[in-house]
């Protein structure tokens, strides 16, 4: 874990503030590794939306590996903080979970974490695994992969599940279907791609788990000599800035990120007001598939 001055108003806590006394209109905003396009705008939206209710933030950069996540956390349980919103977290967070237990007010978004009931604003990636999967199937492709992301989140957890779940109704068991988990670098989807076109039967569609990877694996079928999407159709997911570019052209999952920011800012500033221990509030935003030249039928 590691505080992070950023450009656009943030800014860290006083150190000499040991405990709380009144509002410091300050909210936490972690997030994940800040190369993952999707994790920035969502950042930049949040800190919009946060303004509007004159609150500033404090950003901290998860990684997810780091074994002293709660130390790294004390001054935030200490009380510094009149709120937090999470935009990266596992499925089993002790960090989540311990901010819940001390009482402050917190949202996440994007991700959810098991057995901890806070305010959530995310899409529905069951449905958003299977849509994908489905566009495939619809032009004729039955050899599909996965390369998603972490496994230990509830995204890829959730995504997986609505993609598997939709091709056995298909007839396609999922043992049959390549599934790799990777980071969300474009090295990550490479190095993936790269393995999974290489088996004896290799796929012809492949659904990555955020335009980042997906640009590793049109890079893979670059290399290797593979038409896309005559030979490969390749969805990727989150539809950032990059993936409408003439010159990529990605079929994409888009999610809202703006509207998820705003939702998640207006919750937690209401949660925040209304203080005591309400029923937690689930936002569940729509999706859309978003067709461009990374996916057709087979040649």
């Amino acid at each position: 874990m590691q505080a992070v001055a950023a450009e656009m108003g943030y800014r860290m806590p006083s150190q000499g503030r040991s405990t709380r006394k009144s509002a410091t209109k300050l909210i936490g905003v972690v997030v994940g590794a800040l190369h993952n396009r999707f994790m920035t705008l969502l950042l930049t939206h949040l800190h919009d939306a946060l303004q509007e209710f004159d609150y500033q933030i404090t950003l901290m950069i998860d990684s997810m590996n780091d074994p002293n996540n709660l130390l790294a956390f004390r001054p935030l349980i200490d009380g510094y903080l009149d709120g937090m919103i999470f935009a990266t977290a596992t499925l089993d967070s002790p960090v989540v979970a311990e901010m819940q237990r001390r009482g402050i007010p917190l949202v996440l978004v994007v991700r959810s974490v098991d057995d901890v009931r806070v305010d959530t604003v995310e899409i529905d990636n069951v449905h958003a695994g299977a849509l994908a999967v489905e566009h495939l199937h619809q032009l004729g492709h039955r050899r599909i992969g996965l390369i998603t992301g972490p496994q230990n989140t509830s995204t890829s957890r959730d995504r997986v599940k609505g993609a598997l779940q939709w091709l056995a109704g298909a007839g396609i068991a999922s043992t049959s279907v390549p599934l790799i988990h990777c980071d969300y670098t474009s090295e990550a989807g490479y190095s993936s791609a790269i393995a999974m076109l290489s088996e004896k039967h290799p796929v012809t569609g492949i659904v990555a788990g955020n335009d980042t990877i997906a640009l590793g694996v049109l890079e893979a079928a670059k290399r290797q000599g593979i038409a896309v999407p005559r030979q490969l159709s390749i969805i990727g997911f989150d539809d950032m800035p990059l993936a409408g570019s003439p010159l990529v052209g990605l079929t994409s999952i888009r999610q809202p990120v703006e509207a998820m920011a705003r939702t998640a800012a207006r919750r937690l500033v209401e949660r925040i007001r209304a203080g005591g221990t309400s029923a937690p509030v689930h936002d569940v935003l729509p999706i859309q598939l978003v067709r461009r030249d990374t996916t057709g039928p087979l040649g």
